[in-house]
């Protein structure tokens, strides 16, 4: 259990300091500071660690507290911190992911940061912000000798002033019931500015996260969180748009509250990239034809109109990365704002890891990434399976939505170009050679390309109602494989071709293509996508397609004996959109007042 924060006293929330700030050269500063070695954990110090802080929109404080960079690349830089950060205060369970998050970097720079993964049931949140070079993460490689009375010092950062922290005590091993098993104790005394800050030995080696307590420092050890930071790297996050920005927080006002869940947490543990429908999408969704979408874009003040210039990252390359991608431009700048049904969603419950040695081997070797181009942006994107192999030339089985006319079904797009990632991760051309509409299957050309393996159809399986099934992912931009398990069902897809059959294997837009099969690596099918089930072409039709293509010799087969030429099949795929989770608690009655008011651009 976690003591109130009611209980502490504050002057200034934002600003509670503890032990001594380091331009003081006193306290434990003092110590650090006699030998060069200890000059250089101090540098090191002040370049790792950070301040984060929760907003409401109309800058109403939310919650703030350390963190410390644990790496930094060419894309961002990451922090790890407390959850309490962006957890409700009312339900444990729920992550408030409508906050917008500021960090305050060691130069005080200011940008905006999104949430990368958390775990409920240790309290523990990685952020990431856009890359700053000129900064260095926490020495987590390094194992320090953790001993019970060996001396530590836990660091904090404030975030108005951006004044570093720290206080010096010992690992006790005289900890409380209360705490959860996971956790260490220090007799380090922080503040609320601390939580989430590491604690460090006397070498700046990293020993742990603090969380906070009134007379003691409870900590997450070092081991527990590498293996947290290990899961959540084999758990890809979902595709979120971050806000890069400076901004002015001298508004902000309110208190940092604790959390329970620093403690006791909570049963089981979430990412989030698990699936969290939206409570309400029919404004988001282009779909629906709301009344208050249109009002809602005329009401926005310039501030949240997307793409507001923030003078951090360019308009032209913001603009740039979704075009480039075939998606739409959104139209509002909401710090939780995700793009739903985008060709990078990897699959939820991706049991890739899983698979037998040889199965995983194959289909490694034989499953790619295709692409659709019309000029520099993208049309489509999904998965292939390598099928034959002609000398140095191989042909891939796909979905023909890589290569079908929006306008007429019937149809394969003119001028569009195809790119293909190999196994090896590769991007090389690819060239149409067969497309069926009513199937709506294709066959791709890669040339000077021999792979190494080919599904496997030349085997037969019986395959019913129940049978145990994979469907194979590849993500183009990514190259990642991924699979995910399901069963054979019993009903009709409510794609009009009757042939199709369905299993329960959920993949997303980037499996559409991808092979599915059995747990011995057999190929039973093509998947294609459904909201719900998974609809496929079964083997024996894709077999006696591709023995119509190599017949006839032409891009389309022949269609003399399918019924219903002229109507081909329709094979729906959903189209990329931006959700608001903003927008969600809004009605097509409300007023443009009701609408302000929501985005805080009414507040003092």
């Amino acid at each position: 259990m976690l003591p109130e924060s009611g209980n502490l006293i504050r002057v200034n929330p934002l600003e509670e300091e503890f032990g001594w700030p380091s331009d003081s050269g006193e306290g434990v500063w003092s110590s650090l500071s006699e030998e060069k070695k200890n000059e250089e954990v101090t540098e090191h110090l002040d370049d790792s660690v950070v301040l984060l802080a929760s907003f409401h929109a109309g800058s109403k404080l939310f919650f703030a507290c350390t963190g410390v960079i644990i790496e930094s690349n060419k894309t961002t830089t990451s922090f790890l911190t407390s959850l309490s950060l962006v957890r409700s205060t009312d339900d444990d369970s729920e992550i408030l992911h409508n906050l917008r998050i500021k960090v305050r970097f060691p130069n005080n720079n200011l940008c905006m940061g999104w949430l990368e993964y958390y775990d409920l049931k240790y309290n523990v949140a990685v952020v990431s912000a856009p890359p700053f070079y000129v900064f260095r993460a926490a020495r987590l490689d390094r194992q320090p000798q953790f001993k019970y009375y060996s001396e530590v010092v836990a660091v904090g950062r404030c975030f108005n002033s951006g004044t570093l922290m720290a206080t010096a005590g010992m690992v006790t091993d005289n900890r409380r019931r209360i705490y959860r098993e996971e956790l260490a104790v220090s007799t380090c005394q922080v503040t609320m500015t601390g939580v989430g800050g590491p604690l460090v030995d006397v070498n700046g080696d990293f020993v742990g996260m603090n969380f906070y307590a009134k007379e003691e420092t409870p900590f997450l050890p070092r081991d527990k969180i590498l293996q947290l930071l290990m899961q959540f790297k084999t758990t890809p996050p979902r595709f979120w748009y971050a806000l890069y920005t400076h901004l002015d927080t001298s508004k902000a006002c309110g208190s940092p509250e604790s959390h329970s869940s620093d403690l006791e947490g909570s049963s089981g543990w979430q990412m989030k990239n698990n699936k969290r429908e939206p409570s309400i999408c029919t404004i988001c969704d282009p779909q629906h034809d709301s009344a208050l979408k249109g009002r809602l874009v005329k009401s926005l003040p310039e501030l949240d109109r997307w793409p507001y210039d923030w003078g951090f990252v360019s308009v032209e390359s913001r603009i740039k990365k979704f075009e480039s991608r075939g998606y739409p431009l959104p139209v509002l700048e909401d710090c939780g704002m995700h793009l739903r049904y985008n060709f990078e969603e990897e699959f939820s419950e991706d049991i890739w890891s899983k698979l037998i040695k040889r199965v995983a081997s194959n289909m490694s070797r034989s499953v790619v990434a295709l692409a659709s181009f019309s000029g520099e942006a993208r049309r489509f994107a999904c998965t292939g399976v390598s099928i034959d192999c002609n000398g140095s030339t191989t042909r891939v089985l796909t979905s023909g939505s890589l290569v079908r006319s929006y306008d007429d079904e019937r149809k394969v797009t003119d001028d569009i170009t195809i790119e293909v990632r190999l196994p090896d991760k590769r991007l090389v051309a690819g060239k149409l050679q067969h497309y069926n509409p009513h199937y709506n299957v294709a066959v791709i050309i890669v040339e000077k390309f021999r792979c190494t393996r080919t599904a496997n159809m030349d085997k037969n399986v019986k395959t019913g109602t129940l049978s145990e099934v994979l469907a194979i992912g590849h993500v183009y931009e990514s190259g990642k494989l991924m699979a995910a398990g399901g069963t054979l069902i019993d009903k009709k897809s409510e794609v009009k071709c009757e042939e199709l059959k369905i299993s329960t294997c959920e993949i997303t837009k980037a499996g559409i293509g991808g092979p599915l099969i059995d747990y011995n690596g057999n190929f039973i099918g093509m998947n294609f996508y459904g909201l719900e089930e998974t609809p496929y072409v079964p083997k024996d039709i894709i077999l006696k397609l591709l023995k119509n293509f190599d017949s006839e010799g032409t891009v389309a087969a022949d269609f003399t004996k399918v019924p219903d030429l002229n109507e081909p099949n329709r094979w729906p795929v959903p189209k990329p959109y931006w959700c608001y989770p903003s927008w969600h608690d809004l009605k097509d009655e409300d007023t443009v007042e009701d609408i302000l008011e929501l985005f805080g651009t009414r507040y003092d």
